[in-house]
């Protein structure tokens, strides 16, 4: 493990490190409360592990757990074991240490076999938190992904076009939203069955993906129906990358089997304004995309009030 000690004695400090290094650990040191919360902020990623001395000048070891505790909390950064040293016994001075966010406690003068077996523990605990969060990251990834495209789905594109639109209102930025809908999908289904219809909407996504524009965000937000998110867009720029995505999947057949599938698309686009929340802005796209399918399908229509 990495290992981040903070001790203001030098011969403690020697001494700590020296058991560490013996037991196959690469250690980093500060010699105050003010450096380790410093050098744990900005290398949060590179420690395993924080071994911290109670009573040090500047800021005690108990004021750098609270604020490291609070820095993880506020910034989602990753968890790291802590144990605190001490020379103290005292049953309230262990207890305001693992209440101030402490995992462990440690009496000296360092025991090296009593310090290993913290270790061990530690590690540990790190191992099944690993696990967790791996876990958690399938899970999130399983909530937030379309089980047959592996494009976004419906939730998490809507989230990112919060995100996007949080954004747009705040630095005045141009931001523009469609959705796409293929035409007659019915008939493929009844066609070449639900088998033959999958095909075709795995290989759309995967057009939209290989030659979506940097930025763009795309999404699968219901049965033939997908979404698009155009950041830093203006609506005649949208209108330009929306048209190319609308050729892209009709000029060239869709294979399933033996057989050759012509498709087309209609998209409706709509632009982003400070006025607009999200709902309108889908369901605007959503209009958009209705006189799409009025004007004779196959075609790219804005939303009248903004192509006025």
């Amino acid at each position: 493990m990495r290992i981040l000690i903070a001790e203001d004695a030098p011969s403690d400090r020697m001494l700590l490190r020296f058991h560490l290094e013996k037991l196959g650990h690469q250690v980093i040191e500060v010699s105050d409360g003010e450096q380790l919360v410093s050098f744990f902020f900005s290398h949060a990623e590179e420690v395993d592990l924080l071994v911290v001395d109670l009573n040090m000048p500047h800021k005690s070891g108990v004021q750098a757990v609270n604020e490291i505790r609070a820095f993880q909390g506020s910034y989602d950064a990753n968890w790291v074991p802590i144990i605190i040293l001490s020379g103290s016994e005292s049953d309230d001075d262990v207890l305001r240490c693992i209440e101030a966010g402490a995992d462990d406690y440690l009496v000296k003068p360092i025991q090296h076999k009593v310090l290993a077996a913290k270790l061990m523990a530690m590690t540990r605990l790190d191992e099944m938190r690993q696990k967790l969060m791996a876990m958690n990251a399938r899970l999130e990834a399983l909530s937030t992904t379309d089980y047959l495209t592996n494009l976004p789905n419906r939730r998490a594109f809507e989230k990112n076009l919060q995100d996007e639109m949080a954004k747009a209102g705040r630095y005045g930025q141009s931001l523009c939203v469609a959705v796409f809908d293929i035409d007659h999908f019915k008939q493929v289904n009844d066609t070449y069955g639900h088998e033959g219809g999958d095909v075709v909407l795995k290989e759309l996504s995967r057009r939209l993906v290989s030659e979506k524009r940097a930025g763009d965000q795309f999404g699968r937000i219901g049965g033939e129906e997908f979404g698009l998110c155009l950041p830093h867009t203006d609506l005649e720029n949208a209108l330009i990358a929306c048209e190319r995505y609308r050729q892209l999947l009709s000029k060239k057949p869709f294979l399933y089997d033996e057989y050759s599938i012509d498709l087309t698309v209609s998209v409706g686009l709509c632009r982003f304004t400070t006025e607009t929340d999200q709902l309108e802005l889908i369901k605007g796209a959503d209009q958009a995309l209705y006189q799409a399918k009025h004007a004779g399908r196959d075609c790219v229509v804005v939303l009248k009030k903004d192509a006025a």
